[in-house]
């Protein structure tokens, strides 16, 4: 009885922590949850000639905004082809956005730090700052983040991540562990990726506790999973750093499908049990390109700008 009580404790202390990695923030934040049942994503199309969603660009492009309606969920803000800050809408109010500004070492991405903004101003809640170091093929080997509160700039957790490459130099797994400020672990995520060419299909998670040096205990622990399909037209996020999408994704793990070479057409969040299965989808409209410009009902528009 008491070995039940305790692990059923434990599971959910861990679901509370799965689901606040960051609770302001919709997951997905861009589902368009009005596209009807019957489009085909097979679609092609424009949205005018005025060039204001890209459908007159021809050349090499970067994503700048989607549009839902009159507002932004996604904003990219680039100077030259170089990414400087990342807004996503969050689902909080409709002046609540996550806001990631990124650092550049020798040309690379080294550092993201993502703040809660509300009407342009920091929130009292969690900020996450990532620091990223490559090995000498250019890939990710590790990178830490630290946590903290509204305007401090003290933090309270740093979590540690190492990656995994196959041979082709495809990601197949990041551990993650969790230490506190007293230099204690406390908590670990396998993330395990599934890859089909060049698109992410499945990313599992597996988590738990650790010991105080960071031995996982594999008896007690919970499973969640998300699962994407994909057309076979290009991905609009392509031209961006995958190092900020890969750390993004640690804070919300559904925006690894954007890491895809392909734009995802349908998904699946498996949460832990009693949790409901989360399914979902997305049409869309493109142009001559192959690059989407909108959904198939043109609420929701993708803007970019010319490289």
């Amino acid at each position: 009885m008491k070995k039940n009580y305790f692990l059923k404790s434990i599971m959910i202390m861990l679901l509370s922590l799965l689901l606040s990695c960051d609770n302001t923030t919709a997951d997905p934040i861009n589902q368009n949850n009005v596209n009807p049942a019957t489009g085909s994503n097979g679609s092609t199309g424009s949205t005018g000639s005025n060039g204001s969603n890209g459908s007159t660009i021809t050349g090499p492009r970067i994503l700048h905004k989607i549009m839902a309606g009159s507002d932004v969920n996604e904003e990219y803000v680039t100077t030259a082809g170089v990414l400087e800050k990342a807004i996503i809408k969050e689902a909080s109010g409709p002046n609540s956005y996550l806001v990631g500004y990124v650092t550049y070492t020798s040309g690379k991405v080294s550092k993201v730090k993502f703040i809660h903004e509300v009407n342009g101003a920091p929130a009292n809640t969690l900020w996450y700052e990532f620091n990223i170091t490559y090995d000498g093929g250019g890939k990710i080997n590790s990178s830490v983040c630290y946590t903290g509160m509204g305007t401090s700039t003290a933090f309270n957790q740093t979590i540690e991540y190492a990656y995994t490459y196959d041979g082709a130099g495809k990601m197949t797994k990041i551990v993650e562990k969790r230490k506190l400020t007293n230099n204690v672990y406390s908590h670990f995520t396998n993330y395990d990726f599934i890859n089909s060419g060049n698109n992410i299909t499945k990313v599992s998670l597996v988590q738990g506790t650790t010991s105080n040096s960071g031995v996982p205990d594999m008896s007690s622990t919970m499973s969640s999973s998300y699962d994407f399909s994909y057309d076979t037209k290009t991905n609009p996020y392509t031209t961006l750093p995958k190092a900020y999408f890969v750390v993004h994704s640690l804070i919300h793990p559904f925006y690894f499908g954007n890491l895809s070479a392909n734009n995802v057409s349908s998904f699946s969040i498996n949460y832990p049990s009693p949790a409901p299965t989360v399914p979902g989808g997305y049409t869309y409209m493109y142009d001559s390109q192959n690059y989407p410009v909108s959904d198939q009902t043109q609420t929701t528009k993708y803007i970019y700008k010319a490289l």
